[in-house]
């Protein structure tokens, strides 16, 4: 049996253990106070996000029950908040914040009703392009082609190929040869492995060849400034995500500051300095960001930033590296209760990692 095979069952047996006898409300107990960032992007709503993937989609009532579980312990406060409350050690309680990436419309629509209802606090982290020019970022073209275009990833990749040149049809097509997460492969290879422009327009004109809108994608999917004012005014912090959603280690330094800092201004010149607090880097994996992210993010006047990767933040822990668990429907209860209580963080100290 693989060494990962292993440590997922020992995850599953952790927690479950905690959950099912109620020992996580004592390991809470023991543990020093946590700060735990939950992540997602979008609240199911079909009449705005239906073509968006599933893996970045979590329904109202799962969410809803997953948040009454957690506030019964722990308070909820925005992102920005909880990092200032952690470094001030200004109350005993434990912290879990709720955070959505992007500024899907579906937050809008779906979330804040439900916040409201719960009395849960959130952050949503807006890139700015779709506020001030309705633009939409390369991997939404993309989708809209495989899902309401009607293209079949091999035919995707045989025109974007086509389009882009050198071996990258091959690649392209070698990327697609298995059904079975064809569609990842190959935005993994569009999202690493190209030249941005090339990749933008070869995108841009299959889009619009299937018949896509950007400016209709853009309001279909995308809260607009007024939305977006709403959910400031109704208590949800608005946090920085770049101007278009690119892997800044894949830009310049120069390229990263514009994209941090430009996305800064433009949302705090709409929606007032409160938004320039916190800040998600895009896409958030360790290979997504790099020193130079770190320096501009600082740079750009953001306390604190957030990437993808799991656990849970205590008080000794880097501002610019937050950690966030990610949600979706199948994030089961048991294991966001045993990193909330501290559960994971105590096989951490003994040097297994059971998150990831």
């Amino acid at each position: 049996m693989g060494k990962h095979k292993i440590k997922m069952m020992m995850r599953e047996v952790v927690s479950r253990s905690l959950w099912h006898t109620g020992l996580w409300r004592l390991v809470d107990r023991l543990t020093p106070r946590r700060f735990t960032i939950l992540a997602g992007h979008c609240v199911v709503d079909p009449a705005v996000n239906a073509d968006l993937p599933s893996d970045m989609k979590i329904t109202g009532e799962r969410l809803e029950m997953l948040l009454r579980v957690l506030g019964r312990r722990f308070r909820f406060v925005t992102v920005g908040e909880g990092w200032r409350s952690m470094r001030a050690e200004d109350d005993e309680r434990s912290l879990v914040a709720l955070s959505m990436d992007d500024g899907y419309r579906d937050n809008h629509t779906a979330l804040l009703p439900l916040l409201e209802r719960t009395g849960a606090r959130a952050t949503v982290f807006l890139e700015s392009r779709p506020l001030t020019h309705r633009r939409v970022n390369w991997s939404h073209k993309y989708f809209w082609m495989l899902q309401a275009g009607g293209l079949q990833p091999t035919d995707l990749a045989t025109r974007l190929g086509d389009r882009m040149g050198g071996d990258l049809g091959e690649r392209c097509q070698a990327a697609v040869a298995q059904p079975e997460g064809a569609a990842y492969r190959l935005k993994r290879i569009l999202k690493y492995d190209v030249d941005a422009l090339a990749r933008d327009a070869a995108i841009h004109a299959e889009f619009l060849e299937a018949g896509g809108s950007e400016s209709d994608l853009c309001n279909r999917i995308y809260v607009d400034l007024e939305e977006a004012q709403t959910m400031r005014d109704a208590g949800i912090e608005l946090g920085g995500h770049t101007v278009r959603h690119e892997v800044l280690s894949t830009l310049s330094p120069t390229e990263q500051v514009r994209e941090v800092a430009d996305g800064r201004s433009a949302t705090v010149e709409l929606l007032g300095d409160e938004v320039g607090v916190s800040f998600a880097y895009p896409f958030g994996r360790r290979w997504d960001f790099d020193e130079h992210t770190v320096a501009a993010v600082r740079a750009a006047g953001f306390e604190s930033a957030v990437t993808t990767h799991a656990g849970t933040n205590l008080r000794g822990a880097d501002p610019m590296r937050l950690a966030r668990w990610m949600l979706d429907e199948t994030t089961p209860i048991h294991h966001l209760v045993a990193e909330a209580c501290g559960g994971f963080w105590l096989f951490r100290k003994l040097g297994l990692e059971l998150a990831e």
